[in-house]
């Protein structure tokens, strides 16, 4: 599926039923050794500079209950 399929599948879902998603999604991740705390780390310092203040916040609230 390519991204743009992806974004359709899942443009119209609550915050609540995303974060479900990726909840999933980064435990596959997780147990496969694809995504580790440190790799989460290194995708927020790539993305901070071009978030807002409260974006920035919101994707380290994310990172920190993905982490657990």
């Amino acid at each position: 599926m390519g991204l743009f399929e992806e974004y359709e599948r899942l443009r119209n879902r609550s915050e609540a039923e995303l974060m479900e998603t990726l909840d999933v999604l980064t435990k596959e991740q997780q147990d496969s050794g694809e995504m580790t705390n440190t790799r989460m780390e290194e995708i927020y310092e790539m993305l901070a500079p071009m978030l807002t203040d409260k974006q920035r916040r919101k994707m380290q609230e994310v990172i920190e209950r993905l982490k657990q």
